[in-house]
């Protein structure tokens, strides 16, 4: 975790599927990019992320942040932003880098993947952990879409390893119905899952995919 040197409310993580995240409320700036404990106007780091995402608390991204990123390939961009300044620098590496857009229905990073003439697909879900105590071992599932957009189940099992430096466990994945949303609601899909009932009953990033995707439905049928 680096702290912007401009901005104590924004911080950046490399998450464990690679991507740049960028945390904090608001709004970011080209400024933000100075982090703590690097030498002042050194932008080299960005060079190194082929993927940047903007979590629920980024409201608006200003001109110059993207365009730092010259490796970029895909941005994740949560329901809670609501502006990213498109400059003529931007649009020529969003165009020459083909870069894919993963969103959420009906919000702005689906329009701006739109407006750009960009693929969109929508973003993969977080649904929570499950802590088997008896056995030491714990479970996160998501809801992850492939690259034609159908919906699948991902689980990560993580379990003590030799060494407490060391993890045992592996990943795996099932799959779901492309309309598995249809009607649903986060407490008849806490049904399906006992074991992450807690955390889905929880979850607005569910409940607001449940909502759009029903929305989206009804009006095709409609």
């Amino acid at each position: 975790m680096r702290q912007s040197a401009n901005n104590p409310k924004i911080e950046y993580s490399t998450n464990w599927r690679y991507a740049l995240e960028v945390l904090g409320k608001g709004k970011v700036c080209e400024k933000d990019l100075d982090r703590q404990g690097d030498k002042p106007g050194d932008r080299a780091w960005t060079g190194e992320y082929t993927g940047v995402e903007f979590t629920k608390g980024i409201t608006e991204v200003g001109p110059g942040f993207l365009e730092a990123f010259p490796a970029l390939q895909y941005i994740i961009i949560h329901y809670n932003v609501q502006s990213i300044a498109v400059t003529p620098q931007l649009k020529a590496l969003l165009k020459k880098n083909h870069v894919l857009v993963r969103g959420w229905y009906d919000s702005f990073g689906e329009r701006f993947a739109k407006e750009l003439g960009l693929e969109f697909r929508h973003a993969d879900i977080f649904i929570g952990w499950y802590r088997d105590e008896e056995h030491d071992t714990g479970t996160r599932l998501e809801i992850r879409f492939d690259d034609k957009g159908k919906p699948y189940r991902y689980y990560d099992d993580v379990c003590t390893g030799w060494a407490a430096s060391v993890t045992g466990g592996g990943t795996y994945t099932r799959e779901l119905d492309e309309d598995f949303y249809v009607g649903e609601t986060l407490e008849s899909f806490a049904e399906w899952f006992e074991r992450f009932r807690d955390p889905i009953l929880k979850n607005q990033d569910l409940k607001y995919y449940f909502e759009t995707a029903n929305r989206r439905h009804a009006k095709r049928k409609g």
